[in-house]
């Protein structure tokens, strides 16, 4: 995890959320994710490895969720 840098994070305490800007080196991504202060506080505990794996795991599901959903269709014909 030595290519993720944390470059900046911005509490908001009215909303109970930390706002983390991150740059993942070997992918040249710069992005920003937004945590609870709640698992923010957990993941600092555990180290800044913690904070990085859980800020590389939220921008995953972030990802995954912009991935559009694809839908197979069967269609059927009858015979008379």
């Amino acid at each position: 995890m030595d290519s993720i840098l944390i470059t900046n994070y911005k509490p908001d305490y009215t909303n109970n959320i930390m706002t983390i800007s991150i740059q993942i080196n070997t992918l040249g991504i710069s992005s920003q994710v937004t945590i609870s202060m709640d698992d923010f506080n957990t993941a600092i505990v555990g180290g800044i490895d913690s904070v990085k794996l859980k800020v590389l795991n939220t921008l995953i599901d972030s990802l995954t969720a912009l991935k559009p959903v694809t839908a197979t269709t069967t269609t059927t014909t009858q015979e008379d």
